[in-house]
């Protein structure tokens, strides 16, 4: 029975496929990982970078759901040098941050779809993905953990993910996670900046289905994006536009503006204090990507932002309101605008990051003034009904 056991043991053993190494996967499973270029608007000012997987031959691929969401128009681009500007939305799944987009394509190289739930802990993983917006870039790690999202903070509950230690950055969101042949395991969704290589990807096989499901939405054409080496240079660092010196402020400032000041300091009115506040401090220290100086640098860039009349202090103590950036796990960066006295929350909204750099810094100040235009920006006067004869 022993020798018998052992012979079975040993026939398993030479029928298993053997690990193919880092190259072998990359060279076998690159060709089905697209670049998305996504842009914001009809004029497309702000465009990101995500990543996609081919898990149909007719063009469908998975993604992570906040690389689209919201997106004016988009464009998938191939290593192979094929591009799409006519992308659809397919089915969504909001919980796992994983979505299905199509293009018009037959006869795309698909991934080979393995197993999460047959991962363990110390198994070798590999991630092709976009990350900062470096074409099929390539990393390699183990699998740390395959764990509720509840036990993540900021990842939400109800679902599994897998985390891993192979670096990602933004842009790798919606990569892809592979075995060690080459099967994929999941979709790369998010990290925490919180510790080291903690990284999580949606498991393949609760979002596969995404795939059958029917063309929900039509993006417009993604024509005029452009590809990352035009929209991720290699510049000096952006100049920062000199804060207003504090002791410059309110030099002439009438009887009327010190009662004014004194009413927002007292304050406890959300809407007086967002219409009347003047100075504003910035504090994006929790960014991660991009420091407090880029975020000012882009506020003063942004043409929505001199209709504001806010003047960005450099003394907090000395400012009416603080505008706090933080960084989540989904690589998007939530901000609030605080009163300074009283702490309240006067607004509160995020800018996409889908890379790193400036280009989430302002996307950071587009969505600002957004929000705080209709406070500040007193709406044109609507045109009179021409009296009937």
């Amino acid at each position: 029975m022993w020798i018998s056991l052992s012979l079975l043991s040993y026939a398993l053993a030479q029928s298993s496929p053997a690990p193919l190494t880092s190259e072998q996967i990359a060279e076998r499973s690159t060709p089905s990982v697209a670049m998305v270029l996504t842009g914001s608007a009809p004029e497309n000012t702000r465009v990101g970078v995500g990543s996609a997987i081919v898990v149909r031959e007719n063009g469908v691929l998975l993604t992570a759901y906040h690389v689209v969401k919201g997106a004016y128009s988009i464009q998938v681009r191939f290593k192979n040098g094929e591009v799409f500007d006519q992308v659809q939305l397919l089915g969504v799944d909001e919980r796992r941050d994983v979505a299905a987009i199509k293009v018009g394509a037959v006869g795309l190289p698909t991934v080979s779809l393995g197993s999460a739930a047959n991962a363990k802990p110390g198994d070798p993983v590999t991630v092709i993905a976009h990350a900062a917006a470096l074409p099929w870039s390539v990393s390699s790690g183990v699998v740390s953990a395959y764990r509720l999202a509840d036990e993540v903070q900021g990842a939400g509950s109800g679902y599994k993910l897998i985390q891993h230690t192979a670096p990602i950055s933004p842009g790798s969101s919606g990569g892809v996670l592979l075995d060690s042949h080459g099967r994929a395991l999941g979709i790369v969704v998010a990290s925490l900046i919180a510790g080291q290589n903690l990284n999580f990807a949606v498991p393949i096989e609760s979002v596969a289905g995404l795939a059958d499901a029917p063309p929900t939405k039509s993006f417009a054409s993604g024509t005029a994006l452009v590809p990352p080496a035009s929209i991720v240079p290699r510049p000096a660092p952006i100049p920062e536009p000199p804060s207003v010196p504090v002791d410059k402020l309110d030099t002439h400032a009438s009887p009327d503006d010190h009662e004014r000041s004194d009413l927002l300091s007292k304050s406890r009115d959300s809407d007086f204090i967002l219409r009347n506040f003047r100075t504003m401090f910035v504090d994006a220290r929790e960014a991660q990507f991009f420091a407090s100086d880029q975020v000012k640098a882009q506020l003063n860039r942004n043409k929505e932002f001199a209709p504001l009349h806010i003047q960005i202090v450099d003394d907090p103590k000395l400012a009416d309101t603080v505008l706090h950036v933080g960084y989540t796990f989904a690589f998007d960066f939530p901000f609030e605008l605080k009163h300074q006295n009283s702490s309240m929350v006067l607004v509160a909204s995020k800018g996409i990051g889908v890379f790193s750099g400036p280009a989430g810094a302002a996307d950071v100040a587009r969505q600002f003034c957004k929000v705080l235009k209709p406070y500040r920006v007193a709406a044109a006067p609507k045109p009179k009904d021409t009296p009937k004869k």
